[in-house]
C-alpha cells in the first residue's frame, strides 16, 4: 500500500491518502485534499496497481475537470426541465 504523500500541480498542493471506511468489508478510497479548498474528495478506490505516478495523474485530472464543471453557466431551464422529466418517470 502507497503511503500518504503530497505533490504540486496547477500552482495547487495536493494531499493524497488511503482510508478505508468504518463499514465491514468496505474497500479503501483514494483520498486528497487541495490547497486553497475547504473540501476533501474521494474520486476513486485504491487499487494494488496504483503507483504514486498514477494516482497523481488521476487526481490532477480530476481536479481540472471539477474546476472545469464548476466554471460552466448553470442554466436553470434545463435543470428544472430535467426535475420535471425526473418526477414523471417517478409517477409512472
Amino acid at each position: 500500500m502507497i503511503a500518504d504523500f503530497t505533490f504540486q500541480a496547477d500552482d495547487h498542493t495536493f494531499g493524497c491518502r488511503i482510508e478505508t471506511a468504518r463499514t465491514a468489508g468496505a474497500q479503501p478510497w483514494w483520498w486528497f485534499n487541495v490547497s486553497g479548498d475547504e473540501h476533501r474528495y474521494a474520486p476513486f478506490q485504491s487499487d494494488a496497481s496504483d503507483t504514486v505516478e498514477s494516482v497523481q495523474l488521476r487526481i490532477a485530472s480530476y481536479y481540472r475537470a471539477l474546476l472545469a464543471r464548476r466554471e460552466l453557466p448553470l442554466d436553470m431551464r434545463t435543470t428544472w426541465q430535467l426535475r420535471r422529466q425526473n418526477l414523471a418517470a417517478l409517477k409512472r
